[in-house]
């Protein structure tokens, strides 16, 4: 029997392969619910309190997404038409969870048409004039957003989704167009961690997870030499084998354990965050990350090596935008520094709306959710106010929004429903200005209404 290995070199393995593993269970649980890897799916029906499957969702814009496999080949992806003063992106996340590629409003690579999507290794036929997107991995995600200014705008993103496809280049090349999957009308949604594969309880199957994932996941160079070091751990650039002694085996297992702990510790405890170089900007009691940044609109963001945060960020909010296309400041206190409690009492928070600039195809919203990370069930399904609401502005153009679990009596026009419990809020910008990057935009305070 071995000596046991490096607890540090355990979590340092884990965190590194984390975003992989997370990018494979994205992929199970929308195959489960929605359709194959390499299709299209136009989710018809603004995100709500049924949604289950992945943390803080938000509800000011429809998603139409996919995941893809390249290692049989490349794709066509054809882009919509968009109008110019509606807000969209079309962000292409590699296994990594880096934004490789970014299409739409803020970086002006809204070229409508057909695109093919490649591999790393893809040395094949381009069709003639035909733009390429180059995946620094074969396994991947693009994760479209389209704003709605309402239920009535819904047709209208419909057929923006419509003239959307995903199609294999042979199909493509024969004429035909790949199918385009829709949510089910019933709504229902696995719980998050819920589906293959159980990689939170069972750290056997996350190292399967990556061992399947390796082999179509090029390992970048400025990674090798920290990447090399886990081969001792069975993890190599072509896959992973369990090891064989018994105390790399065990020791290995329970630091995967050990490794999901020291994430949780994180999510739910910032300042641990902050030891380890996780740098949060603070206004107001809210807290936010303005973290692997694109500030020349390139379309790309990248953690490069902080793959602490990486792992982080992917555990609370897969998907997540670069900072100049959307940020998420979150609060769970009010302005005594008390947890927010929607039974115990109302709150008030006054958007400074003259001093919020922004792209002209830019908003903001305010939305409440658990503590599982849900929207909140109410009977007016309303989960947010937004620039976009009728709402009922003050006498000098701001907007002060009502947060309770009760419902007012009067006015509601303002009230944002909240649970009969503790719950966390989230302020998102869209397309923000500096002063909302860097934190000196006066974010709301929270307070408690007399």
């Amino acid at each position: 029997m071995g000596e046991p290995v490096d607890q540090q070199l355990i979590l340092d393995a884990f965190l590194y392969v984390q975003p992989l593993v997370e990018t494979r269970r994205q992929h199970r649980m929308h195959n489960a619910r929605f359709g194959p890897d390499n299709a299209l799916t136009a989710f018809r029906n603004l995100l709500d309190d049924t949604v289950r499957t992945v943390p803080s969702p938000n509800s000011d814009t429809l998603y139409t997404a996919f995941g893809y496999t390249l290692a049989d080949g490349p794709l066509v992806v054809v882009f919509p038409e968009v109008e110019p003063d509606r807000y969209y992106v079309l962000p292409f996340y590699d296994a990594f969870t880096n934004v490789y590629a970014s299409y739409g409003t803020r970086t002006g690579k809204s070229e409508p048409g057909p695109h093919l999507l490649v591999g790393p290794r893809y040395e094949g036929e381009v069709p003639d004039g035909m733009p390429v997107i180059q995946s620094p991995t074969e396994c991947g995600a693009m994760l479209g957003r389209f704003l709605v200014y309402g239920p009535d705008d819904l047709s209208t993103i419909h057929a923006i989704q419509d003239s959307m496809s995903v199609t294999t280049l042979a199909d493509w090349k024969a004429g035909k167009r790949g199918i385009t999957y829709t949510e089910a009308g019933d709504r229902s949604w696995p719980e998050r961690g819920s589906t293959v594969p159980g990689v939170k309880a069972d750290p056997v199957e996350f190292w399967k997870a990556v061992g399947e994932m390796m082999p179509g996941t090029p390992i970048p160079e400025r990674d090798r030499a920290h990447f090399d070091r886990f081969a001792e751990l069975g993890l190599t650039r072509d896959g992973f084998t369990e090891p064989t002694d018994p105390a790399v085996r065990d020791g290995l297992y329970q630091g995967t354990l050990d490794g999901w702990q020291f994430l949780t510790d994180m999510g739910a405890d910032q300042s641990k965050a902050e030891q380890l170089g996780v740098h949060f900007l603070h206004r107001n009691g809210w807290d936010w990350s303005a973290v692997g940044g694109d500030p020349d609109n390139t379309g790309v963001r990248d953690y490069g090596t902080d793959y602490t945060l990486r792992a982080w960020v992917n555990l609370l909010y897969y998907g997540m935008l670069p900072p100049e296309e959307a940020l998420y400041p979150t609060t769970f206190y009010d302005e005594r520094g008390e947890r927010m409690n929607g039974a115990a009492h109302t709150y008030t928070l006054t958007v400074d709306t003259a001093n919020l600039p922004n792209h002209p195809a830019g908003f903001w919203s305010v939305t409440t959710y658990d503590l599982d990370g849900y929207l909140v069930p109410n009977d007016l399904h309303r989960f947010k106010i937004s620039s976009h609401s009728e709402l009922r502005a003050d006498p000098d153009g701001n907007i002060t929004i009502t947060v309770s679990h009760a419902e007012p009596t009067d006015d509601k026009a303002n009230w944002l429903p909240a649970p009969a419990t503790e719950f966390y809020l989230m302020f998102r910008a869209y397309l923000p200005v500096t002063a909302v990057v860097d934190g000196t935009y006066p974010f709301p305070i929270i307070r408690r209404a007399s």
